[in-house]
Order: C-alpha cells, then sequence, then structure tokens
C-alpha cells in the first residue's frame, strides 16, 4: 500500500501548484481512491514522511506531497513537515529559474536567453501579439524555436489547445508567385482558370493560431506587398475577391537565412517589429556545444536501445569543430558516428564511440583547442538525462557561481549598503581565490590552462603598455584560475529583483573603486573574444574588490601619440614605418573610411582616450584639413594637454616620434618637427596620351549615372580604347571645363538625364538613347577612338540594351511591367490637372526618374535637398502641389510619401524640357 501511496503521489505531484491545491492530496481523498479505511491511510502517510519520502503541510485539511517530485519540478526542502504552504514558499531560493518550454532548448538562459525574452514579449503584446522575424543561417534551430513557441502558447493559455499551427515553406513557390499568393489568401471560384470552386486559404486555416512562413526571402516583392493589408489591418483577402474583407487573428512568425536589406522591401521589414537573430554553433559556447552533442547521443542511444561509452576524445573533437551546417550537421555527425559504431559492435552489450568512428572530413578540418583530456569515458544508459550531464559538466564552474549567489544574499540581507557588508563579501571572494590557487581539478585542464594563460599575459601586457601599470605574477595567476573556472557559462540574474541589487551594486563598486574597475573592465573586454568568455555584471563586481587590494604601481610614462587617416591602411602603413624604424611602438593607427564624418571619429579617439592613461599628453596627426576641428567634439572633462598636426606624412610622423623618444616639451617637440617637415610641391597634368573619356550624369545623383555608365559598358566592344565613367552632374554644371577631370582625361562627350551645357562638347540625353533619335551623334563623337566596324556594334548593342525595359530593369528592382503602367497613370494625371500634352523625350525622361524615385523612397533614401527650393515653391506652388496630387496613386500603390525635393525635380524635368504643348481651350 505505501509503494501504491507513493506511485499515487508521485504521479499527483507533477501537476501540484501552489496557486490551487486540489483535494486530491488529502488523506480523505486517497483512502476514498484506494477504498481504504482513512485511519490506515494517514498512519501510512505519517510514516512515509517520518522516513522523508513524503512533505506534510499542517493546514485545514492536511495535505502531502512527494517530497522527490516536488523537489524535482520546484526547489529543495529544508524539512518534510510545515505549518503552511506560504512556509514552503518562504524556502524558495532567490536563484531559482522558472522553468518553461523554452527551457527544453539549449542555450535557453545564455545564447539565446535574449532572443526567447522578446518572443515572450511579442506573444504579450496586446491585440494578437506582434509579428516575429527569426533570421539566422540554416541548421541554427529556427523551425525548433517556433514549434516551442507553440507548444508555451498552450501551456500559458495564450491559444486554446487546437488551436492550429501552420508551417509553410515559401521556397516551394518560389518559381510559382501567383499559386503562393493562392494558397496563402485563398480564392474564389472564378478567380483564374481552373479555380472551379471557392477555396479557403493557409490564413484562414491558422485562424486563432500560428502561422509560420519559412524561408520567407523567397516571397517576391509583390507577395511581400500582399502581406502588408493583414500586418497593417489583419484583414485578408481571396483572390479574386477585393470586396469582402476577413478578418483573421493568427500570429504571424517568419524565418530567413537571407540578409534583410537585400531580401526584403523596407516597407516589408518595417512592419515586422520584432526582429531576432539565432547564433551559429560557432558563435555559441563550448559548453552549448557539448550540451549539444550529449543530447543528440542520448537520443541515439534511445534508437539503437544500447548503453554508449563515449570517449572524451570525440566529446572534445566535436565541440571544437565549427560545423558550417550548424546544429543539424552536428547532429547528422553524431548519428553517422554511432551507427558506424553499432555496425561493427552488434553483439556487444555496449556500444563504444572513439575517434575511429568519427567522419574522415571531421578529423581533418577540426579547428579547436587541444585540451587535456579526462581518460574517464562518458556513459550513456537508459536512464540517463541531459540534466545529468549538464550538472556533471558545469561541476568546474559551481564555486564560482556559489560565490556570485552569497555574495548577492549577503548584500541583500545587509539593506544593500556595501559599507556594512564589505568585509564579509571580501572574505569569501578571497576563499574563492585561495580555493581557485589550490584546486587539483586545473591540472586535469592543464594544456587550457596554459592557453588561457598565454593570453591573460598578453593582456597584462597591452595594459601595461596603454596605462603604465606593473602587474605581479600572481595577478597571472589568479585572473587565469578564476576564468578557466568560470568558463563560457552565462550567468543570468533569476528575476528583475536580482538585476536591480546587482546593477546597485556594480555602481556602488564602480563609485568606490573607480580606476580599479576601470582597468578590471579593460582587462575583461580585451580576454572576452579570446577565451570565450561571456561577461557578466558579478565578473566585474568580484575581480574589481580582488584585484583593488593590489597597488596599481604606474611608470613614468611618455605621451601617447595616434594617427589618423582615411583610406583602407593609409594611418596603418605610416604608423607600421615609423615604428619599425623607431624600434618601439610610439604610434597607434586609426585607418577610417572616407565617408567616415568628423564626429564618427572623434568618437573613436574619444573611446580611445577612456581605454589609455592619458596623463602625460595625447599628440594627434591627422590627413586632412577637416580632421583640424576634431577637438571640439571633445568632452570638457578631457584634463590631458592634446596636440592636433595636420598634414601627417611618414617624415613628419618619423620626426615627432624621435623626439617624444627624447622626451622634449610638448611645444619644443612639434615645432621642432614641423620645421624639419616642409613640404615641396609642383603639379603636373598629362600633356600627351591622355585618356579618353565618356562620362555619365544624373542630375538627381550618381546613382543613376553609375547604371547608365553599366549599360554603355555593356554594349562598348572590347577592343575600343575608351573609358566610360560616372561623374558628379553638379560639378559639371557649376566648373565647366574648369573641373579637373579636363586636366586628367580627354573628354569626349557626355550621357545623362540632364545637360551640364558645356560649350563646344557633345551631350546625348538617356531618353535620345531610348527613343533611337540621336544615337547617331553619339557615333560621330566617338569617330576618335573606334573603327567603323567597332561603331556599328556599339550602336547595334545600343539600340539593344537601351530599351526602356532593359533600362528601367537596370536601374530599379522593381516589376518594370506594373511600375511602367503606374507612371502611364501618372502621365494622364499631369496631362489632365495641367491641360497639356507630354513630348516623348519628356515621358521617356520621366519613365526613368520615377521609377529610380519609387526605389529610393522604398528602401528609404529619398533625396533630400533641392538647391533653391524655397524660391522656386514661391513662385510655382500651384504647380508643385498639382504634381504631389498626381503622384498620390504611386503613393498608395507602394505605402511611399513623395517628399517636396524628389516633386521639385520632377517639376524640373516636366518645364526645363521644351517638348511640351499646351491643349487649347475654349475661351
Amino acid at each position: 500500500m505505501k509503494k501504491k501511496i507513493i506511485a499515487y503521489l508521485d504521479n499527483q505531484t507533477s501537476f501540484f501548484s501552489f496557486d490551487y491545491v486540489s483535494d486530491v492530496f488529502t488523506a480523505s481523498k486517497i483512502a476514498e481512491i484506494f477504498n481504504v479505511k482513512r485511519n490506515t491511510i494517514s498512519h501510512y502517510l505519517n510514516q512515509l514522511t517520518s522516513e522523508g519520502k513524503l512533505i506534510k503541510v499542517n493546514s485545514r485539511p492536511v495535505f502531502y506531497l512527494s517530497k522527490k517530485t516536488f523537489e524535482e519540478e520546484n526547489f529543495k526542502l529544508k524539512k518534510n513537515v510545515y505549518s503552511s504552504f506560504q512556509e514552503i514558499l518562504n524556502e524558495k531560493p532567490y536563484f531559482k529559474k522558472e522553468r518553461d518550454f523554452f527551457s527544453l532548448m539549449i542555450g535557453h538562459n545564455q545564447s539565446l536567453n535574449r532572443a526567447i525574452d522578446q518572443i515572450k514579449m511579442s506573444l504579450a503584446y496586446p491585440n494578437n501579439g506582434l509579428p516575429v522575424l527569426i533570421t539566422g543561417e540554416s541548421g541554427t534551430g529556427k523551425s525548433y524555436l517556433v514549434k516551442l513557441v507553440y507548444e508555451y502558447c498552450i501551456e500559458n493559455d495564450i491559444l486554446k489547445e487546437d488551436a492550429p499551427f501552420i508551417t509553410l515553406n515559401c521556397a516551394q513557390y518560389a518559381n510559382n508567385p501567383e499559386l503562393l499568393t493562392s494558397n496563402l489568401f485563398g480564392y474564389v471560384k472564378g478567380a483564374f482558370t481552373g479555380a472551379n470552386e471557392t477555396q479557403q486559404g493557409i490564413f484562414e486555416s491558422a485562424n486563432e493560431g500560428i502561422l509560420f512562413l519559412d524561408e520567407v526571402h523567397r516571397l517576391n516583392a509583390e507577395a511581400q506587398e500582399k502581406l502588408f493589408t493583414y500586418l497593417d489591418q489583419h484583414i485578408i483577402y481571396r483572390v479574386g475577391d477585393n470586396s469582402h474583407p476577413l478578418h483573421i487573428n493568427t500570429r504571424l512568425f517568419f524565418a530567413t537565412t537571407e540578409d534583410l536589406e537585400s531580401n526584403f522591401l523596407t516597407t516589408f521589414i518595417r512592419r515586422i517589429p520584432i526582429q531576432i537573430t539565432l547564433p551559429s554553433i560557432k558563435e555559441r559556447s563550448r559548453n552549448e556545444r557539448i550540451e549539444l552533442i550529449y543530447s543528440f547521443f542520448i537520443s541515439e542511444r534511445h534508437i539503437i536501445q544500447k548503453d554508449i561509452s563515449i570517449s572524451s576524445q570525440v566529446i572534445n573533437l566535436l565541440a571544437g569543430n565549427h560545423f558550417k551546417g550548424n546544429i543539424g550537421e552536428l547532429k547528422n555527425c553524431v548519428k553517422v558516428t554511432v551507427a558506424k559504431a553499432f555496425m561493427e559492435q552488434k553483439s556487444e552489450q555496449v556500444v563504444n564511440i572513439s575517434i575511429h568512428y568519427l567522419p574522415s572530413y571531421l578529423l581533418r578540418d577540426t579547428e579547436q583547442l587541444v585540451y587535456n583530456i579526462d581518460e574517464n569515458k562518458i556513459l550513456i544508459k537508459s536512464d540517463t538525462t541531459l540534466q545529468q550531464m549538464i550538472k556533471i559538466n558545469q561541476l568546474t564552474q559551481k564555486g564560482v557561481i556559489e560565490t556570485f549567489e552569497k555574495v548577492l544574499l549577503i548584500y541583500r540581507e545587509n539593506h544593500q549598503d556595501l559599507s556594512i557588508c564589505e568585509e564579509e563579501i571580501k572574505k569569501h571572494i578571497n576563499k574563492l581565490f585561495d580555493e581557485l590557487f589550490f584546486s587539483k581539478q586545473r591540472y586535469s585542464q592543464y594544456e587550457l590552462l596554459v592557453y588561457v594563460t598565454q593570453y591573460i599575459r598578453e593582456t597584462f601586457r597591452q595594459m601595461r603598455t596603454a596605462y603604465g601599470i606593473q602587474f605581479n605574477g600572481n595577478s597571472v595567476y589568479a585572473l587565469s584560475y578564476y576564468l578557466l573556472q568560470r568558463g563560457s557559462t552565462k550567468w543570468y540574474p533569476e528575476n528583475d529583483e536580482l538585476s536591480k541589487s546587482i546593477a546597485h551594486l556594480n555602481q556602488e563598486i564602480k563609485s568606490l573603486y573607480p580606476d580599479s574597475y576601470h582597468y578590471v573592465s579593460r582587462i575583461l573586454n580585451i580576454c572576452q573574444p579570446l577565451i570565450d568568455l561571456d561577461i557578466a555584471l558579478m565578473d566585474y563586481i568580484i575581480l574589481t574588490l580582488y584585484f583593488k587590494k593590489i597597488d596599481w604601481k604606474k611608470e613614468q610614462g611618455i605621451p601617447k601619440a595616434i594617427i589618423v587617416a582615411h583610406g583602407y591602411a593609409t594611418a596603418s602603413s605610416i604608423s607600421n614605418v615609423v615604428n619599425r624604424l623607431l624600434e618601439k611602438e610610439i604610434f597607434e593607427a586609426f585607418d577610417m573610411p572616407l565617408e567616415t564624418t568628423t564626429k564618427q571619429i572623434s568618437e573613436e579617439i574619444i573611446n580611445y582616450c577612456t581605454q589609455n592613461e592619458l596623463s602625460n599628453g595625447l599628440i594627434i596627426l591627422v590627413d586632412m584639413g577637416s580632421l583640424r576641428e576634431l577637438y571640439q567634439f571633445f568632452p570638457k572633462q578631457i584634463e590631458t594637454p592634446i596636440i592636433v598636426v595636420n598634414n601627417v606624412s611618414t617624415p613628419l610622423a618619423l620626426s615627432i616620434g624621435e623626439n617624444i623618444q627624447k622626451k622634449l616639451p610638448f611645444e619644443e617637440m612639434i615645432e621642432q618637427s614641423v620645421d624639419s617637415a616642409k613640404l615641396d610641391w609642383e603639379i603636373i597634368y598629362p600633356q600627351e596620351n591622355r585618356k579618353k573619356v565618356l562620362l555619365t550624369v544624373c542630375q538627381t545623383g550618381i546613382g543613376t549615372a553609375r547604371q547608365i555608365n553599366q549599360l554603355l559598358e555593356k554594349s562598348l566592344p572590347v577592343s575600343c580604347d575608351l573609358k566610360i565613367m560616372p561623374y558628379s552632374y553638379e560639378s559639371l554644371h557649376v566648373n565647366k571645363k574648369d573641373d579637373t577631370i579636363f586636366s586628367v582625361y580627354d573628354v569626349l562627350g557626355i550621357v545623362g538625364t540632364e545637360n551640364p551645357n558645356i560649350e563646344n562638347l557633345m551631350y546625348v540625353s538617356l531618353e535620345e538613347l531610348i527613343s533611337g533619335q540621336d544615337t547617331n551623334r553619339l557615333m560621330d563623337g566617338l569617330s576618335s577612338v573606334m573603327t567603323k566596324e567597332e561603331k556599328d556594334l556599339f550602336n547595334k548593342r545600343i539600340i539593344r540594351s537601351f530599351s526602356l525595359e532593359k533600362v528601367i530593369q537596370s536601374v530599379t528592382i522593381l516589376d518594370t511591367d506594373k511600375v511602367i503602367h503606374e507612371i502611364e497613370d501618372f502621365f494622364r494625371e499631369i496631362e489632365f490637372l495641367f491641360n497639356l500634352l507630354l513630348g516623348n523625350n519628356v515621358k521617356i525622361a520621366l519613365y526613368v526618374h520615377i521609377s529610380c524615385l519609387i526605389e529610393r523612397l522604398i528602401r528609404n533614401i529619398p533625396i533630400e535637398t533641392y538647391s533653391q527650393y524655397d524660391e522656386l515653391a514661391q513662385c510655382h506652388q500651384r504647380e508643385l502641389s498639382l504634381i504631389k496630387k498626381a503622384f498620390s496613386v504611386i503613393e498608395s500603390d507602394y505605402s511611399v510619401n513623395v517628399p517636396n525635393s524628389e516633386v521639385a525635380y520632377v517639376y524640373d524635368i516636366i518645364f526645363k524640357k521644351s517638348d511640351i504643348s499646351m491643349i487649347e481651350s475654349d475661351f
């Protein structure tokens, strides 16, 4: 009977909830179920409580629970008899994490923690939640995560138990967008050939549930647009019926392996507020990779129905390989390994897995550290669980984590006042490091310890260079032992209350010991990428309190010096040469892309200042005049002298470096260096053999000019020695023949969307090329660089390449037929509003310009400036308003807004072209 009672309460306790305690846990109910006298059942229940197998709650009525099951599902208990359930709840530890379906996913409390928090936030949002887009490489677990989302929704009553969960792989319809549309939204009878009856779509089938669109990047632009209505209004229309909206409530999840910017419309991405990325297996910590490996071996053990013994070398090799196919490839690798060993050991009781059974490519391609492997094998039996394996794997981190928790408990018990409990906290931290120094565990990981120590030494060397700080030998080993045991497990506070306590303690320590905190922060930031460390605030707290007792000895130093230059490696090249000649690391380099602003560069330098000791001053050598203004962005709090020297060169840097080593005073150092680096200059332009060039221009920027350039280059015969290059319309329009381009090249002519009006220079408009009106003039202008045969070939290719459809396809990614139709509607509206007829040359110019305009707005990169717009608006406000009105259909169809600057450019095309006829009006 006692066994039956235990089995019964084990089962019932699995479903126990503090919120509602059922009578199934009372002696009366148990007596009724087993048809035994209540006194007899009470006798057995009290015996089992005395034996430590049950928990007794002396409330009215008295309740009994299985202690083993309760502790597995909830938390450890200190005794067997309690006066109330509240007394039990008082024993709930601060650090007990509530488990849910997401805890089934390895990494839920580590690399996936933020992603899962975002998903929970999306599910909790009112009005059916928020749509979620999951990105990540193939095999990272996107589909599995969405399945857990569905289970979580059922468990938490977000969805009904019978709610649908439908997955659609959009890749299956990549070549048939019409079929995808009809399957998604359904269709009515007669909507298209073969639509013999009305059919509901997948959206309707997923109503009140979850719809998961996998490989969503396969949706073309039109299909993405059709989703806008649902994302905006939660309604859909069946194909063939735009008058009867269907209200649908489904939670949308999307997944893709592709880059968002190049595969999706900006308007589509903007409507998905929750976007998360799952890490590749390479980006996951080593502990997570090992947990995945354990889980796959446990699964294989259930399939082959034999115990598995795995050598540590196998685990090490699998954990060290960065599988390109991510988790999916790792899972298949484990399966193949077990299958191979099982085939050879069918008659054995235990299947032994050694490195000989691993796929050969794994041994060839592995890129991992060499660890001193524990010779004990890992045995997986029928009752082995992943939780058991994880506990074994994390034993080495137990000391550090226990110290985290002990420090927090002491701090909270002392009203979060560090002045009261600092000494007690230090005792526990010192005890931790004493245990680390004398722990035997580190010897079983000797080679890993050597690896970590090597990088800690290098980190301290960098700190000595940056801050002039001397460290003793014990500091290297103390930090190495700590990081070795700390491992790569990410440690999270269990609730908001604890998070606030940690943040408060962190701020106290940061204020009390700013220097030590700063140095520790810098050390951890340098170490993090080198040894796969996930840093927590508790690491800063523990290490600052430990290292603050160190006497941070500083050496007498010299000024810091940096070189800042635009270009891929300009600054690096100069600093490398000078440092080698001076045989000391004097200069650090900041290479900046050309488009980087002065403010962005100053932010980089300010960041450098915060990470280096600058008490001896800072010298900044820059390459361009604009960088001389750097100092205006520096915070006023900087208390060190700063020198900014313009026009950096290798001789100037070398001279300053020599004077830095001599420790000359600041002013004397710079004056001597500048005097010794005077510049001689002379400009020499090519007089003969200048390259002949054809320029392409666009009034609204160089983007379309590049596309015209590409079309012309495709048409150009290979044998022709002509350079075609895009150029700034504004520069040519303002400078005319004084522009530098005319000094460097022999410019034969210009092709573009607007004539810069340069005297005696051929200009051919894009609309002329498209209409075929004047290609002969272009051919004549290129006679000096082309033979007759080359001109004929060039002309044929231009006719083929410069059709209206081909040009629009080249300059945009839009649906060509659709955009031409939209622009034709725009023409009709303009002609009606202005009572005029647009000439062919104007229409062609507008076709190209407006198609580019639409794409700019969809990509959210409009032209935002138009010189002298205020004057234009003052004189032609009516015309601008009517053009804006004509754009209303395009704005509606593409969900964009045409700004005033873009309207002004369209005005120029319409009214500055001469081929416009006014329709006669009756007076």
